[in-house]
């Protein structure tokens, strides 16, 4: 059940996002403030990695085996660092939680040769997480809407749907989809992020995979 699918996330980040706030804080990343790995343990990875793969075993067989992984970040600390992520994240990418936890995700695209890079997605990723920090909803400008993206207006509540080249640890290229969605956990904004790697440039998959969570 995909539904029962998207509550389990939920329940575990929300889960967390309380340990957190009645443990003893984590240590500080010195550059940015953020939270250092050891508030993101390999257990609770693979339990969220879990409730993701419970999210699309329904559809796996209409979403062609498509392998998700998800990562959390904080808008209300500077820089908007990764806070949190699935197992999945380092099958898709190379890097683990101890690379991840306390750095803003250009990490990913810094490597990468500057023609390959889209600059527009780096722009609205910027503007969605400064909504997000205020609380307020995020509508993408005309002007930077691209052919890959769902059509038609959607509502400021939903995510935003991206594409960008990354970088993975040992240097290879690969097309990241990712589906930006805000989620408030404890009266506090956080920003989720689904993704995977994209294959062909038929893009149907991938856009019903964020209708998926969206359930």
């Amino acid at each position: 059940d995909p539904q029962a699918g998207s509550r389990s996330v939920r329940i575990r980040l929300r889960a967390r996002a309380a340990s957190r706030a009645m443990g003893t804080p984590a240590p500080a990343s010195p550059a940015l403030g953020a939270p250092s790995a050891e508030t993101w343990t390999p257990e609770f990875a693979r339990e969220l990695q879990e409730a993701v793969d419970r999210i699309f075993v329904v559809a796996g067989e209409r979403l062609k085996g498509l392998r998700f992984s998800l990562t959390i970040a904080d808008p209300s600390i500077r820089d908007c660092p990764l806070i949190g992520c699935s197992e999945g994240f380092k099958e898709l990418c190379g890097y683990g939680m101890e690379d991840i936890v306390g750095r803003n995700c250009r990490f990913l695209v810094d490597p990468v040769p500057k023609e390959k890079v889209s600059a527009s997605v780096r722009t609205i990723a910027r503007e969605f997480s400064a909504a997000a920090r205020e609380r307020q909803g995020y509508k993408l400008p005309g002007n930077l809407r691209e052919d890959y993206m769902p059509q038609g207006d959607m509502p400021e509540d939903y995510g935003i749907f991206l594409m960008q080249m990354n970088a993975r640890k040992n240097g290879s290229l690969f097309r990241n989809m990712f589906y930006l969605r805000t989620l408030e956990l404890n009266e506090k904004p956080y920003i989720i992020g689904l993704q995977t790697e994209v294959v062909g440039d038929d893009m149907t998959s991938y856009h019903e995979a964020c209708g998926v969570l969206d359930q």
